[in-house]
């Protein structure tokens, strides 16, 4: 029994990414000299690396080969800092996400303390969007949302994420239905849900693939208005 214990370590040991560099015990021993910051601003060049090959080739598209080649860094050392490449996209996954909520309650409370109108609450979130469709991670929101159909793990944590956005957006809300801006006889979260949809995932889809048509922020919120004037 010991010799067959023995006998499975050796070969866990052997198949291990940082064992076949041949770096395993000298680079831990490196690693774990090194200052902590060092060992973080490590692990943020590396996520950074990801990012930039997910926006480009996609989560599927990309190998963790892609990730040490963009990083700089030696296969054993990245695999110091993660385990796999599922961890990894889990990681900045999360980031995003946090981050989008973080947007969001900084405007609505943007909107409440400036006492912005409902436009200006429109166009604000168009902005955001359009942050979202042009900043350096461009394009990463449609491999969070693909991913998110076919892995129930990453599906459950965008759903955590969206639904903390869609809460922010129905509180302000009901904050313009009290104040008479909405009707109050309006079911606040259905609201919540169609405002969500419509101005961020929305505002990205025509940025994308409406080419030279597709119109910026400001635009964008102006025309959802008018439309919304003219149908009510």
């Amino acid at each position: 029994m010991i010799s067959n214990q023995s006998s499975r370590k050796k070969s866990a040991k052997s198949n291990s990414p940082v064992f076949k560099t041949g770096q395993g015990n000298t680079l831990q021993k490196r690693l774990i000299k090194k200052p902590l910051e060092d060992l973080l601003k490590g692990r943020e060049k590396i996520l950074h690396a990801a990012r930039l090959c997910f926006a480009k080739q996609g989560f599927a598209g990309t190998s963790v080969k892609d990730i040490q080649q963009a990083s700089g860094f030696s296969r054993g050392n990245l695999y110091h800092h993660f385990k796999t490449k599922e961890e990894i996209v889990q990681i900045i996954i999360t980031q995003n996400l946090g981050a989008f909520c973080s947007r969001i309650d900084s405007i609505v409370l943007d909107v409440h303390e400036n006492k912005l109108s409902f436009k200006e609450f429109v166009q604000h979130l168009s902005g955001f969007a359009e942050e979202i469709t042009k900043g350096p991670g461009n394009g990463m929101a449609f491999h969070i949302w693909s991913l998110s159909m076919v892995d129930p793990e990453i599906r459950q944590l965008t759903k955590m994420y969206f639904e903390r956005i869609r809460v922010a957006l129905e509180q302000k809300i009901i904050a313009f239905q009290k104040c008479g801006k909405i009707p109050q006889d309006t079911n606040s979260q259905n609201l919540s849900v169609a405002l969500f949809g419509i101005v961020i995932p929305g505002f990205t889809l025509q940025s994308v693939f409406m080419d030279e048509k597709k119109i910026n922020s400001n635009i964008y919120a102006d025309c959802l208005l008018t439309l919304f004037q003219d149908l009510s």
